[in-house]
């Protein structure tokens, strides 16, 4: 079934500034994730007979996002870097479960580690 899937490729676009919070960050991880495995999502949706547009497609990808950080023992609300951290480490692992081949975790964990070498420490 994983190879029957469309995996995207995603880059960051847009300049950042030289610090960001971390909610920012957390919202680029989602914006990565929601490319990458949002067509998943939508056929997932379409399969069941639930109504496919791309708000409900986003809503399942945060829906993951803030699984990922229940499972890691973090906030989706108020996380911290180091939380963001163990969340990019376990969509890692979960995005290797679900097939996405290894060239692009690694393309997309190097370009988020550059967003979070941004986050502003406290």
């Amino acid at each position: 079934m994983a190879r029957d899937r469309a995996f995207r490729e995603w880059r960051l676009q847009e300049v950042l500034p030289a610090e960001i919070d971390v909610a920012t960050a957390r919202d680029i991880v989602l914006d990565c994730f929601y490319t990458v495995h949002g067509a998943h999502f939508e056929a997932t949706k379409a399969h069941l007979g639930v109504s496919v547009d791309e708000k409900r497609v986003r809503q399942s990808a945060k829906g993951a996002l803030r699984l990922a950080f229940r499972h890691t023992g973090g906030s989706y609300d108020a996380p911290t870097k180091a939380q963001l951290e163990k969340v990019m480490e376990h969509l890692d692992a979960q995005s290797r479960s679900w097939g996405t081949p290894e060239h692009l975790i690694r393309n997309h964990r190097a370009e988020l580690q550059r967003v979070i070498a941004r986050i502003r420490e406290n």
